[in-house]
C-alpha cells in the first residue's frame, strides 16, 4: 500500500446504529478516496463480513472488524478488534454475548419506564419494528413513535435520568475482550481515548492508558475527530513508546451523526497498522 493511502477504520453500518449500508459505505469510501477502511459495528459482526466479501474484487482494502463494549475503572471502554475471524464461532458467540449485554440496557430501561407511563411496556418494545436506515437502535426510535422525545437522539437522555448508566450493564472486562479478540486471531485497540478519560489531567490520562496497555490493549486509535492535537500527540508517544499500532478512525455513522468517511484524511505513512494492512 502508498503511504499517502487515505485510512479509515472506524465505520458503522445500518447492522448496529449508522445508515448506511455495507454497500454504501463502499461507495462513500470511493468517493471520498479511502482506500484502506473498516466496518466496526458495535458488538455485531454481520457489516463487516458484507463488507469484507464487497472488497474482495475491489481496489480497497476492507480490514475485518468489531467494535466492543467493556468496563474499566468505572468507565465503557470501547475495543475495535481489527484482523478477526469473523467466522470463528467462539468469537461469535462472545459478541452476541455483548450485543446481548449492550440490548439489555434498553430493555431495563423500558421496564423501569412502564411503571409510570402507560404507553409503554416491554412486550409492546419487543414487538415494535423500525428502519434500521434511520440509524440510532431500536429504543430511540421507539420512545419517538411513542411521542415522548421530540426528535429520535434525545432518547439517550432517557437512560441517565432513569438511572441506567453504561457503568451499569454486565459488560466484560478490558482483559477479557482483549483476550477474546486476540484468541480469533484479532489486534485489541483502544477507541477514541479522548472521548472515553478524561483528558484534562495529561499525567493520570497518561497513567490510564497505560494501565490499559497493561490489560492486553496493543494499539490505540489516535487520531479521532474530536481529539485535540494535545491528544493526538499524547497518544502517540505513549504508542512509540511501547511499540503499539496506531489507527485512525472517523467512527461515521452516516447521517447519524455528523462524521464522513475518510474526513480527516489521515494517510497509511502517519500510523502503524502492523500485519493489519497484509490480512
Amino acid at each position: 500500500m502508498q503511504g499517502q493511502t487515505i485510512v479509515d477504520l472506524h465505520i458503522h453500518s445500518y447492522c448496529s446504529d449508522g445508515t448506511m449500508s455495507p454497500e454504501e459505505i463502499l461507495n462513500e469510501a470511493k468517493k471520498n478516496h479511502a482506500e484502506i477502511i473498516a466496518i466496526t459495528d458495535h458488538d455485531v459482526l454481520e457489516g463487516s463480513i458484507s463488507l469484507v466479501e464487497l472488497c474482495a474484487h475491489e481496489d480497497i482494502l476492507c480490514i475485518p472488524g468489531v467494535e466492543i463494549d467493556s468496563l474499566f475503572d468505572g468507565l465503557n471502554v470501547h475495543i475495535l478488534g481489527y484482523g478477526i475471524d469473523l467466522f470463528d464461532e467462539n468469537f461469535m458467540t462472545f459478541v452476541k454475548h455483548c450485543r446481548y449485554c449492550l440490548d439489555e440496557g434498553s430493555v431495563r430501561l423500558i421496564g423501569k419506564m412502564e411503571t409510570s407511563i402507560p404507553s409503554v411496556s416491554l412486550k409492546d418494545y419487543t414487538d415494535f419494528q423500525y428502519d434500521r436506515k434511520l440509524g440510532g437502535w431500536k429504543a430511540l426510535h421507539y420512545f419517538y413513535a411513542k411521542g415522548l422525545t421530540g426528535f429520535i437522539k434525545e432518547g439517550i437522555k432517557l437512560y441517565p435520568e432513569y438511572g441506567i448508566l453504561h457503568t451499569d450493564f454486565n459488560y466484560p472486562s478490558v482483559d477479557e475482550v482483549c483476550r477474546e479478540i486476540k484468541k480469533a486471531g484479532g489486534v485489541p485497540i483502544l477507541a477514541h481515548p479522548g472521548e472515553v478519560i478524561d483528558p484534562s489531567n495529561h499525567q493520570l490520562f497518561i497513567r490510564k492508558l497505560e494501565k490499559l496497555i497493561n490489560l492486553g490493549i496493543e494499539g490505540i486509535e489516535c487520531f479521532y475527530p474530536t481529539h485535540s492535537l494535545d491528544i493526538t500527540e499524547a497518544c502517540l508517544n505513549v504508542c512509540r513508546r511501547n511499540h503499539l499500532l496506531i489507527t485512525s478512525g472517523s467512527d461515521c455513522h452516516g447521517s447519524f451523526g455528523k462524521a464522513k468517511i475518510g474526513q480527516m484524511q489521515i494517510t497509511l505513512d502517519k500510523l502503524n497498522l502492523g500485519s493489519l494492512i497484509s490480512v
